[in-house]
């Protein structure tokens, strides 16, 4: 079960349409969620025909703004339950409904100001049933600072509010293998600024499910978004000849012996 998450930031460009046919050509993902498409139905088709995938739901875009799809392999079961403009949620089947959980596409909303709206929606999604749960997509905040990198410090209460809504919801972040940081952009003199704002949310029972998947962070040049691949990790005897990958979670630093470990080492 491979799936991919991307904040494209609009496919009305051709290089960004190829950039994505060339990773769901090598990954073949079951699951294809993207945020800020920036298109309408009817312009879907002939992406839809490149990508080869003719089964999904596509949430239009406002005047040229924002714009979700959900799309999926023909031969794969999928029953969207409900959809808006930040979220597209479905419970999948595989296998004859032997292997049965629950895909949640996510979009936070990028105004701070409305910030609060993405979180009493996430907790709404979470009452709606307790099937195995992975919730993926630009949340458009941090859980730390340690997930900025240059700019304006975020308020503390911003990204507590983001910790607190996943902790009701019971998800945890499942991590990451690659870079650090799944957007950046450029601001003229004043340097980078780089933030992990995109990220993969699970139930304990979607992990006790698929214990092998990871996420991985996939840099490309056509979005300041990296895209996300959720897969299994390679295989022990593709990785004997070299060190295993770190693979950091979030989680850790709520352990109060965090801080006494790292000096330690």
């Amino acid at each position: 079960m491979n799936a991919l998450v991307w904040n494209c930031r609009g496919l009305g460009n051709r290089r960004t349409v190829r950039a994505l046919e060339k990773v769901v050509s090598s990954e073949d993902p079951i699951l294809i969620f993207l945020m800020e498409t920036k298109l309408v139905v009817a312009e879907f088709d002939s992406i839809k025909e490149g990508l080869k995938r003719s089964q999904g739901l596509v949430v239009p875009s406002i005047r040229r703004s924002g714009g979700l799809v959900l799309l999926w392999k023909k031969e794969l079961s999928v029953s969207v339950q409900s959809y808006s403009e930040s979220h597209i949620d479905a419970i999948v089947n595989q296998n004859d409904g032997s292997q049965k959980w629950r895909f949640t596409g996510f979009y936070g909303n990028p105004d701070t100001s409305r910030r609060e709206e993405s979180w009493v929606l996430l907790k709404r999604l979470s009452s709606n049933n307790s099937l195995p749960w992975v919730c993926a997509g630009d949340f458009n905040e941090l859980m730390h600072s340690g997930e900025k990198e240059g700019g304006r410090s975020r308020p503390v209460q911003q990204m507590a509010n983001f910790c607190e809504a996943i902790n009701s919801c019971q998800l945890r972040d499942l991590g990451y293998i690659g870079q650090d940081f799944t957007w950046s952009r450029r601001l003229g003199n004043r340097g980078w600024v780089r933030e992990r704002l995109d990220r993969a949310l699970v139930s304990s029972g979607w992990a006790a499910k698929f214990p092998k998947k990871r996420l991985y962070h996939k840099a490309n040049s056509s979005s300041d978004h990296c895209m996300l691949l959720l897969k299994d990790s390679p295989s022990t005897s593709r990785r004997k000849r070299g060190p295993k990958p770190f693979r950091f979670e979030t989680m850790w630093l709520k352990e109060k012996s965090c801080a006494d470990v790292v000096s330690t080492a």
